[in-house]
């Protein structure tokens, strides 16, 4: 039997889980969670890393103290955020969060330097505000003083790999969310650098995925090679995928903010890939994923938090519960609304966005889950299809993955509106894919047995989609 360890690190929370090997299956087991959150201090939304930090570490503690086979870790997080550092390797300033406002303040000065178009053209992502590249720029902008004194720019799960391990480092697939390299990620892009004036120095060379970073110098964590299993949640789902053999599959990773790709060889970059929206991002085996970035359950989420606010806590599987004997709703919004990307009364601005078509309220809290989870729906369908158009091949399946993969309504929803088998779980793949990718780094598992693993390993349901 052998034991890796993950640490997934998502925007709401984070978690430390243990996996091993046995007969064929890896046996997962949530040895630490914790909650988090964005904070918004002076004026900017930044996160608090060094208490994720130590409650990364308190949950590693616990998992070699219950799992003393353990013999690695990875660490993996959502893309864009990063973490400056000085020549001290001191952090430069708060870590800020990707929807801090700053990158609107700068978004026309951005244009200026580099088009929308182009910047598809040279990253194979789309252009956001949300961008590691629109980041950089913001503070160089605004912040000159701070950009003076960076030295080396870390993506969070290469900052948090650092501090485990002593050793920087670039993964391509957490690199390839950022906007700063070339379509597909085989390097840093110097020309984007230049352009947007920022200092190429503060990022090495690119690391492939897969491949381990050095021992872990944490006291009590010595035993610990630490791996780079997929340094993006996104890419570790992908790695993690039951696919049904000689089947074409689409993914659909849902969390705070839903992922809507296909898996190919090469980066997609075409006019109707740019006009759909269509990035290309790196897969942890060395593959691209071109995708939607598309708002997700973020705006349940949000909503919830409000409610709280306001003197009602809800719990999630009792209102997507009431919200199946909702009647179907007759009006939607979209979610890709740029209003839903920022924090704040949720409840408000899915009625303003009613209040444009002319279209009533719902009347109750299960009401505003269902047109939530409706409006999530039809999105995913519309971008099955666009997809298609640019691949040129429909999907047989849709493996649904991630938190949203608890939520039967959406997935029953996702399945008939698309008209494609939906997949769904497992919940934690971004895990699965972790534990796989460290024990195949190490030489514990044949990546040709990995499907074997995962169809061993992962708890699924298909829905069919209605009247098939």
């Amino acid at each position: 039997m052998t034991t890796a360890l993950a640490v997934d690190l998502g925007s709401a929370s984070g978690r430390v889980l243990a996996g091993t090997l046995v007969d064929g299956r890896i046996e997962v087991v949530d040895v630490h969670r914790f909650a988090h959150e964005a904070q918004r201090r002076d004026g900017s939304l930044i996160w608090d890393v060094e208490t994720m930090w130590e409650q990364v570490v308190e949950g590693l503690t616990r998992a070699v103290e219950q799992f003393p086979d353990a013999v690695c870790v990875s660490v993996d997080t959502w893309g864009v955020d990063f973490a400056p550092l000085d020549s001290d390797d001191r952090l430069v300033g708060p870590v800020r969060a990707y929807r801090d406002e700053r990158t609107a303040r700068t978004l026309d000065a951005f244009r200026a330097r580099i088009g929308d178009r182009e910047f598809f053209d040279l990253t194979g992502n789309q252009p956001a505000t949300i961008n590691t590249a629109n980041q950089l720029f913001a503070l160089v902008a605004e912040e000159p003083e701070l950009a003076e004194r960076i030295d080396s720019v870390l993506f969070l799960p290469d900052y948090f790999a650092w501090r485990l391990s002593g050793v920087k480092g670039w993964s391509r697939s957490i690199a390839s969310t950022s906007g700063l390299c070339t379509p597909g990620a085989t390097d840093f892009n110097a020309p984007v650098f230049e352009r947007l004036g920022l200092n190429r120095s503060w990022v090495g060379d690119l690391d492939a995925d897969l491949t381990v970073i050095g021992q872990c110098t944490v006291p009590g964590l010595e035993r610990l090679a630490v791996v780079r299993g997929g340094a993006h949640d996104s890419a570790c789902a992908v790695h993690g995928l039951p696919i049904d053999e000689g089947a074409r599959a689409y993914f659909l990773s849902c969390g705070s903010w839903s992922v809507l790709g296909a898996m190919e060889d090469h980066a997609l970059i075409s006019d109707a890939a740019f006009d759909i929206g269509l990035t290309n991002e790196g897969r942890t085996d060395g593959g691209v994923r071109p995708l939607f970035n598309i708002t997700g359950m973020w705006i349940l989420q949000e909503i919830q938090r409000q409610w709280a606010r306001e003197g009602t806590p809800t719990d999630t599987d009792d209102l997507v519960a009431q919200a199946r004997q909702c009647p179907p709703c007759t009006s939607f919004f979209d979610p890709d609304d740029p209003r839903f990307a920022e924090p704040g009364d949720m409840q408000r601005k899915i009625d303003e966005a009613l209040d444009e078509q002319g279209a009533d309220h719902p009347t109750s809290m299960p009401g505003y889950v269902r047109l939530i989870i409706e409006s999530f729906a039809r999105r995913y369908a519309r971008a099955v299809d666009e997809l298609t158009a640019v691949t040129g091949e429909a999907p047989d399946q849709l493996n649904l993955v991630g938190g949203g993969a608890r939520n039967r309504l959406l997935c029953d929803l996702t399945a008939t509106l698309s008209g494609v088998r939906v997949v769904r779980g497992p919940i934690e793949a971004s895990t699965l894919g972790s534990l796989i990718a460290q024990l195949e780094t190490l030489g514990h598992l044949d990546a040709a047995d990995r499907p074997a693993v995962i169809a061993a390993s992962a708890k699924t349901h298909v829905h069919e989609p209605e009247g098939r």
